[in-house]
C-alpha cells in the first residue's frame, strides 16, 4: 500500500482489530501500526500510544465516515 493516511488512533489492539475486519468485509485495505506485540501479547490491553489505522489516500473520506460511526468516542 502506497500513499497512507492516518484515520484514527484506537486505544487497544481488540478495538483496531474490529476496524480492520469491518473495513476488510468492505473491501478496504487498512493498515495498523503500534509499538505493542500484538499477536503474542494480550489483544485487550491499552497500550501506551495506541493502535494508529491507516487507509490508502482514496478510501480516507469514506472510511473516516463510517469509523465515526461506528466506534465515536473510541
Amino acid at each position: 500500500m502506497q500513499d497512507l493516511r492516518f484515520v484514527k488512533n484506537f486505544p487497544n489492539r481488540s478495538f483496531a482489530e474490529q476496524a480492520k475486519e469491518i473495513l476488510e468485509q468492505n473491501n478496504i485495505g487498512c493498515v495498523l501500526k503500534s509499538p505493542d506485540v500484538g499477536i503474542l501479547g494480550t489483544t485487550s490491553s491499552s497500550t501506551f500510544n495506541g493502535v494508529d489505522l491507516y487507509v490508502r489516500e482514496e478510501d480516507f473520506e469514506k472510511v473516516s465516515g463510517l469509523l465515526d460511526a461506528l466506534f465515536d468516542g473510541i
